[in-house]
Protein backbone atom coordinates (compact mmCIF):
# COMPACT_ATOMS: atom_id res chain seq x y z
CA UNK A 1 0.00 0.00 0.00
CA UNK A 2 0.97 3.73 -0.79
CA UNK A 3 0.32 7.19 0.57
CA UNK A 4 -2.18 6.96 -2.29
CA UNK A 5 -3.96 4.41 -1.06
CA UNK A 6 -4.49 6.00 2.38
CA UNK A 7 -6.05 8.92 0.59
CA UNK A 8 -8.16 6.71 -1.60
CA UNK A 9 -9.99 4.76 1.18
CA UNK A 10 -10.14 7.85 3.74
CA UNK A 11 -11.91 9.78 0.64
CA UNK A 12 -14.52 7.05 0.57
CA UNK A 13 -15.80 7.09 4.34
CA UNK A 14 -14.71 10.31 5.24
CA UNK A 15 -17.97 12.84 6.04
CA UNK A 16 -17.96 15.85 6.42
CA UNK A 17 -18.56 17.74 9.53
CA UNK A 18 -21.29 19.99 8.15
CA UNK A 19 -22.80 16.64 7.92
CA UNK A 20 -23.11 15.63 11.34
CA UNK A 21 -26.68 15.51 12.51
CA UNK A 22 -27.02 16.73 16.45
CA UNK A 23 -23.53 17.25 17.19
CA UNK A 24 -20.89 15.32 18.23
CA UNK A 25 -22.01 11.34 20.11
CA UNK A 26 -20.62 8.03 21.37
CA UNK A 27 -18.06 6.21 19.97
CA UNK A 28 -17.88 7.94 16.78
CA UNK A 29 -14.00 8.76 14.87
CA UNK A 30 -12.71 11.94 13.87
CA UNK A 31 -9.87 12.68 11.45
CA UNK A 32 -7.96 15.58 12.56
CA UNK A 33 -5.85 17.82 10.01
CA UNK A 34 -2.71 16.42 11.51
CA UNK A 35 -4.14 12.81 10.20
CA UNK A 36 -4.68 11.62 13.93
CA UNK A 37 -7.68 9.89 14.41
CA UNK A 38 -9.33 10.51 17.78
CA UNK A 39 -12.25 8.34 19.47
CA UNK A 40 -15.15 10.40 21.01
CA UNK A 41 -17.46 8.82 24.03
CA UNK A 42 -20.49 9.78 25.46
CA UNK A 43 -22.76 12.50 24.74
CA UNK A 44 -21.77 15.36 26.41
CA UNK A 45 -19.51 17.41 24.64
CA UNK A 46 -18.50 21.49 24.99
CA UNK A 47 -19.46 23.50 22.31
CA UNK A 48 -17.86 23.85 19.01
CA UNK A 49 -15.75 20.67 20.63
CA UNK A 50 -14.97 17.50 21.31
CA UNK A 51 -13.94 15.45 24.74
CA UNK A 52 -12.25 12.58 22.92
CA UNK A 53 -8.47 10.40 22.85
CA UNK A 54 -5.91 10.37 20.56
CA UNK A 55 -6.36 7.10 19.62
CA UNK A 56 -3.94 6.91 16.64
CA UNK A 57 -1.59 8.89 15.79
CA UNK A 58 1.33 9.41 12.80
CA UNK A 59 4.84 7.70 13.66
CA UNK A 60 7.44 7.17 11.31
CA UNK A 61 8.60 3.91 12.67
CA UNK A 62 4.98 3.16 14.38
CA UNK A 63 4.32 -0.45 14.88
CA UNK A 64 0.73 -0.67 12.78
CA UNK A 65 -0.49 0.12 9.79
CA UNK A 66 -3.66 2.03 8.11
CA UNK A 67 -3.55 1.54 4.56
CA UNK A 68 0.05 2.01 4.30
CA UNK A 69 1.14 4.99 6.64
CA UNK A 70 2.42 4.34 9.86
CA UNK A 71 0.74 5.09 13.31
CA UNK A 72 1.78 5.05 17.34
CA UNK A 73 -1.41 4.14 19.32
CA UNK A 74 -1.98 5.61 22.78
CA UNK A 75 -4.12 2.78 24.36
CA UNK A 76 -2.32 -0.70 23.31
CA UNK A 77 1.55 -1.66 23.68
CA UNK A 78 3.00 -4.31 22.91
CA UNK A 79 4.98 -6.47 25.40
CA UNK A 80 7.04 -9.42 24.48
CA UNK A 81 5.55 -10.24 21.66
CA UNK A 82 1.83 -9.88 23.15
CA UNK A 83 -0.89 -7.12 23.18
CA UNK A 84 -2.01 -5.13 26.30
CA UNK A 85 -3.95 -2.26 27.17
CA UNK A 86 -2.13 1.02 28.51
CA UNK A 87 -3.75 2.31 31.92
CA UNK A 88 -5.80 5.71 31.72
CA UNK A 89 -3.34 7.50 33.19
CA UNK A 90 -0.85 6.67 30.99
CA UNK A 91 -2.92 6.77 27.87
CA UNK A 92 -3.45 10.31 28.98
CA UNK A 93 0.26 11.34 29.88
CA UNK A 94 0.82 9.84 26.14
CA UNK A 95 -1.71 12.55 24.52
CA UNK A 96 1.07 15.39 25.94
CA UNK A 97 4.10 13.78 24.36
CA UNK A 98 2.54 13.19 21.01
CA UNK A 99 0.94 16.47 20.65
CA UNK A 100 2.95 19.28 23.15
CA UNK A 101 0.43 22.22 21.96
CA UNK A 102 -1.96 20.34 24.57
CA UNK A 103 -2.41 21.52 27.63
CA UNK A 104 -1.74 19.04 30.34
CA UNK A 105 -3.19 22.48 32.99
CA UNK A 106 -6.00 22.85 31.13
CA UNK A 107 -9.41 22.29 33.46
CA UNK A 108 -11.80 19.21 32.32
CA UNK A 109 -15.08 18.33 33.94
CA UNK A 110 -13.90 15.57 36.38
CA UNK A 111 -16.04 12.75 34.16
CA UNK A 112 -13.27 13.61 31.47
CA UNK A 113 -10.43 13.34 33.28
CA UNK A 114 -8.82 10.61 31.10
CA UNK A 115 -9.97 12.83 28.22
CA UNK A 116 -8.83 15.83 26.01
CA UNK A 117 -10.54 18.47 24.80
CA UNK A 118 -10.15 19.69 20.84
CA UNK A 119 -11.92 22.04 18.66
CA UNK A 120 -14.04 20.87 15.84
CA UNK A 121 -11.74 23.78 13.68
CA UNK A 122 -8.70 20.90 14.42
CA UNK A 123 -10.79 17.87 12.42
CA UNK A 124 -11.35 17.54 8.45
CA UNK A 125 -14.17 15.66 9.15
CA UNK A 126 -16.02 11.85 10.76
CA UNK A 127 -16.93 8.58 10.40
CA UNK A 128 -20.60 8.33 10.41
CA UNK A 129 -21.14 4.71 11.93
CA UNK A 130 -24.01 3.72 9.37
CA UNK A 131 -22.30 5.72 6.19
CA UNK A 132 -18.89 3.51 7.24
CA UNK A 133 -20.66 0.16 7.53
CA UNK A 134 -22.43 0.41 4.00
CA UNK A 135 -19.09 1.43 2.69
CA UNK A 136 -17.32 -1.66 4.42
CA UNK A 137 -20.07 -4.23 3.35
CA UNK A 138 -19.69 -3.24 -0.06
CA UNK A 139 -15.43 -3.37 0.25
CA UNK A 140 -15.70 -6.56 2.53
CA UNK A 141 -17.72 -9.59 1.48
CA UNK A 142 -16.91 -11.16 4.94
CA UNK A 143 -18.34 -8.28 6.74
CA UNK A 144 -21.43 -8.33 4.25
CA UNK A 145 -21.89 -11.63 5.23
CA UNK A 146 -21.24 -11.57 9.29
CA UNK A 147 -23.11 -8.65 9.85
CA UNK A 148 -26.46 -9.51 7.76
CA UNK A 149 -26.32 -12.91 9.91
CA UNK A 150 -25.97 -10.64 12.89
CA UNK A 151 -28.31 -9.06 12.30
CA UNK A 152 -30.64 -11.25 11.76
CA UNK A 153 -29.95 -13.23 14.84
CA UNK A 154 -30.56 -9.89 17.19
CA UNK A 155 -33.79 -9.07 15.16
CA UNK A 156 -32.65 -5.58 14.48
CA UNK A 157 -32.55 -3.81 10.46
CA UNK A 158 -29.63 -2.63 8.72
CA UNK A 159 -30.84 0.62 8.69
CA UNK A 160 -30.13 0.62 12.08
CA UNK A 161 -27.29 -0.80 12.27
CA UNK A 162 -23.22 0.84 12.05
CA UNK A 163 -19.63 0.28 12.60
CA UNK A 164 -17.01 1.81 14.90
CA UNK A 165 -13.35 0.83 15.64
CA UNK A 166 -11.00 0.42 12.72
CA UNK A 167 -13.61 -0.45 10.01
CA UNK A 168 -15.09 2.73 10.43
CA UNK A 169 -12.15 3.87 8.33
CA UNK A 170 -11.87 0.91 6.38
CA UNK A 171 -9.52 -0.67 7.64
CA UNK A 172 -10.34 -4.44 8.30
CA UNK A 173 -7.57 -6.81 9.87
CA UNK A 174 -6.76 -10.21 7.84
CA UNK A 175 -7.79 -12.36 9.22
CA UNK A 176 -10.86 -10.68 10.56
CA UNK A 177 -11.42 -11.12 13.68
CA UNK A 178 -13.86 -8.43 15.25
CA UNK A 179 -16.86 -5.76 13.86
CA UNK A 180 -16.92 -2.89 16.10
CA UNK A 181 -20.99 -2.75 15.94
CA UNK A 182 -23.11 0.11 16.37
CA UNK A 183 -26.53 -0.78 17.01
CA UNK A 184 -29.43 2.02 16.77
CA UNK A 185 -32.92 1.85 18.77
CA UNK A 186 -35.16 2.79 21.33
CA UNK A 187 -34.43 2.05 24.76
CA UNK A 188 -36.94 -0.55 24.40
CA UNK A 189 -35.90 -1.50 21.10
CA UNK A 190 -31.90 -2.38 22.60
CA UNK A 191 -33.21 -3.65 25.88
CA UNK A 192 -34.99 -6.47 23.44
CA UNK A 193 -31.17 -6.79 21.25
CA UNK A 194 -29.47 -7.19 24.95
CA UNK A 195 -31.47 -9.58 25.99
CA UNK A 196 -30.40 -11.63 23.24
CA UNK A 197 -26.98 -11.07 23.18
CA UNK A 198 -26.96 -11.92 27.02
CA UNK A 199 -29.04 -15.41 25.58
CA UNK A 200 -26.33 -15.63 23.25
CA UNK A 201 -23.80 -15.54 25.39
CA UNK A 202 -24.78 -18.61 27.82
CA UNK A 203 -23.32 -20.67 25.10
CA UNK A 204 -19.44 -21.39 25.97
CA UNK A 205 -18.10 -21.53 22.20
CA UNK A 206 -19.99 -17.69 21.70
CA UNK A 207 -18.51 -16.02 24.67
CA UNK A 208 -15.46 -12.92 24.63
CA UNK A 209 -12.63 -13.57 26.81
CA UNK A 210 -9.83 -11.05 26.15
CA UNK A 211 -6.98 -9.31 27.55
CA UNK A 212 -8.73 -11.41 30.60
CA UNK A 213 -12.12 -10.42 30.89
CA UNK A 214 -15.03 -11.59 30.32
CA UNK A 215 -17.11 -9.35 28.32
CA UNK A 216 -20.77 -9.65 28.61
CA UNK A 217 -21.91 -7.76 25.87
CA UNK A 218 -19.67 -9.51 23.13
CA UNK A 219 -20.20 -12.30 21.53
CA UNK A 220 -18.33 -14.96 18.76
CA UNK A 221 -20.78 -15.43 15.23
CA UNK A 222 -18.48 -18.02 13.74
CA UNK A 223 -14.80 -16.95 13.67
CA UNK A 224 -15.53 -13.27 13.91
CA UNK A 225 -16.44 -11.63 17.43
CA UNK A 226 -19.47 -9.04 17.37
CA UNK A 227 -18.63 -6.11 19.68
CA UNK A 228 -22.02 -3.99 20.18
CA UNK A 229 -21.82 -0.51 20.62
CA UNK A 230 -25.21 0.60 21.78
CA UNK A 231 -26.62 4.25 20.28
CA UNK A 232 -29.69 6.19 21.05
CA UNK A 233 -31.69 6.15 18.35
CA UNK A 234 -34.32 8.66 20.13
CA UNK A 235 -31.89 11.91 20.93
CA UNK A 236 -34.72 12.66 23.79
CA UNK A 237 -33.96 9.47 25.53
CA UNK A 238 -30.17 10.28 26.32
CA UNK A 239 -29.84 11.04 29.88
CA UNK A 240 -26.73 12.64 29.77
CA UNK A 241 -26.17 15.81 26.93
CA UNK A 242 -25.82 19.20 28.87
CA UNK A 243 -24.79 17.75 32.90
CA UNK A 244 -22.35 20.07 34.75
CA UNK A 245 -20.81 18.68 38.01
CA UNK A 246 -20.05 19.75 41.39
CA UNK A 247 -17.80 17.55 43.32
CA UNK A 248 -19.11 16.72 46.94
CA UNK A 249 -16.49 14.04 48.42
CA UNK A 250 -13.48 12.71 46.53
CA UNK A 251 -12.29 8.90 47.07
CA UNK A 252 -14.90 7.82 48.21
CA UNK A 253 -15.99 3.92 49.77
CA UNK A 254 -19.43 2.63 48.85
CA UNK A 255 -21.99 -0.16 48.23
CA UNK A 256 -25.16 -0.62 47.01
CA UNK A 257 -27.67 -2.94 44.58
CA UNK A 258 -28.30 -2.15 40.89
CA UNK A 259 -31.66 -1.49 40.86
CA UNK A 260 -32.25 -0.07 37.08
CA UNK A 261 -29.70 -0.69 34.31
CA UNK A 262 -32.16 0.44 31.92
CA UNK A 263 -28.82 2.76 30.55
CA UNK A 264 -26.54 0.07 31.72
CA UNK A 265 -25.51 -0.56 28.08
CA UNK A 266 -24.68 2.89 26.54
CA UNK A 267 -21.91 5.30 27.29
CA UNK A 268 -21.66 6.86 29.60
CA UNK A 269 -23.26 3.76 31.91
CA UNK A 270 -26.10 5.35 34.33
CA UNK A 271 -27.14 3.31 36.89
CA UNK A 272 -30.07 4.28 39.86
CA UNK A 273 -28.36 2.19 43.02
CA UNK A 274 -30.71 0.98 46.32
CA UNK A 275 -29.41 0.07 49.67
CA UNK A 276 -26.50 2.61 49.04
CA UNK A 277 -24.23 2.67 52.15
CA UNK A 278 -21.37 5.64 52.12
CA UNK A 279 -18.65 5.50 54.07
CA UNK A 280 -20.80 3.21 56.57
CA UNK A 281 -23.65 5.33 56.36
CA UNK A 282 -27.08 4.07 54.91
CA UNK A 283 -28.63 6.51 51.86
CA UNK A 284 -31.51 6.80 49.75
CA UNK A 285 -31.44 5.29 46.30
CA UNK A 286 -28.76 7.02 44.32
CA UNK A 287 -27.36 7.33 40.70
CA UNK A 288 -24.18 5.85 39.34
CA UNK A 289 -22.62 7.46 36.44
CA UNK A 290 -19.46 5.32 34.87
CA UNK A 291 -17.80 7.13 32.31
CA UNK A 292 -14.85 4.12 31.53
CA UNK A 293 -16.24 2.27 28.37
CA UNK A 294 -14.88 -0.73 28.95
CA UNK A 295 -18.06 -1.48 31.48
CA UNK A 296 -20.40 -0.95 28.88
CA UNK A 297 -23.34 -3.49 30.06
CA UNK A 298 -21.03 -5.09 32.50
CA UNK A 299 -24.01 -4.46 35.30
CA UNK A 300 -27.25 -5.72 35.74
CA UNK A 301 -30.30 -5.47 37.99
CA UNK A 302 -29.43 -7.19 40.94
CA UNK A 303 -25.63 -6.54 41.08
CA UNK A 304 -24.06 -5.36 43.96
CA UNK A 305 -21.58 -3.16 43.46
CA UNK A 306 -18.19 -2.01 45.59
CA UNK A 307 -16.91 1.85 45.02
CA UNK A 308 -13.48 2.69 46.22
CA UNK A 309 -12.11 5.95 45.01
CA UNK A 310 -15.08 6.95 43.27
CA UNK A 311 -16.23 10.97 43.84
CA UNK A 312 -20.22 11.76 44.80
CA UNK A 313 -21.36 14.70 42.62
CA UNK A 314 -24.46 17.00 41.88
CA UNK A 315 -24.96 16.86 38.40
CA UNK A 316 -27.28 19.27 36.67
CA UNK A 317 -29.18 18.43 33.61
CA UNK A 318 -31.48 20.07 31.71
CA UNK A 319 -33.45 21.41 34.62
CA UNK A 320 -33.15 18.64 36.83
CA UNK A 321 -30.52 18.47 39.91
CA UNK A 322 -29.76 15.29 41.17
CA UNK A 323 -26.58 13.04 43.42
CA UNK A 324 -24.73 10.96 41.88
CA UNK A 325 -21.65 8.60 42.86
CA UNK A 326 -18.91 8.87 40.06
CA UNK A 327 -16.60 6.41 38.32
CA UNK A 328 -14.00 7.15 35.58
CA UNK A 329 -11.76 3.91 36.01
CA UNK A 330 -12.63 0.09 36.08
CA UNK A 331 -10.08 -0.62 39.33
CA UNK A 332 -12.88 2.02 41.38
CA UNK A 333 -15.58 -0.62 41.27
CA UNK A 334 -16.18 -4.07 41.81
CA UNK A 335 -18.88 -7.26 41.39
CA UNK A 336 -19.55 -8.58 44.60
CA UNK A 337 -21.08 -11.59 42.79
CA UNK A 338 -20.17 -14.76 40.99
CA UNK A 339 -18.22 -15.13 38.22
CA UNK A 340 -20.46 -15.78 35.46
CA UNK A 341 -21.39 -19.36 34.54
CA UNK A 342 -18.80 -21.19 33.04
CA UNK A 343 -16.67 -17.87 32.12
CA UNK A 344 -13.13 -19.63 31.51
CA UNK A 345 -14.15 -23.10 30.60
CA UNK A 346 -14.53 -23.08 27.00
CA UNK A 347 -14.25 -19.87 26.11
CA UNK A 348 -12.94 -18.55 22.83
CA UNK A 349 -9.32 -16.45 23.07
Amino acid sequence: MTGDTFDRIIGQYLVPLAEMKGGPGDAFYFLRKDNSFVFTQGYCHPRGGIYCKIIYYPEKDGWMSIHGRRYGTTIKRMVKGKLELIPHDQQLKKHFEVDPTLDPNKKRPCWAEYHVELPLSEFVGFFDHRTSLRKAMEMYPRVADAVSKAGAILEVPAERLGCTGSLSYGKLEEPADDIDLCIYGTIEQNRRVIGKIRALTQEPGRRVVEFGKFWPMRFYHRDLMICPFFEYLDPREIPLREMQVEILQENVKAAGRVKDDTHGIYMPVMLTLERVVIGGTPCEDLALIIYDGSLRGEYCRGDSLALNGARLIRVRERGTVFQSLLVTVSSQIRKDVPRHPGAGQGDRK
